[in-house]
């Protein structure tokens, strides 16, 4: 079924995105010497 293999790499292509996006918020709480660009 190639429409519910789509929906599956697209949840997780957006699964890691927002890792990558939380990863980078909680370094920054974590470790305020990091900047935010």
């Amino acid at each position: 079924d190639y429409p519910v293999m789509q929906g599956i790499f697209l949840v997780i292509i957006i699964a890691i995105v927002l890792g990558n996006y939380l990863a980078d918020i909680l370094y920054s709480v974590f470790d305020p010497r990091i900047r935010v660009r």
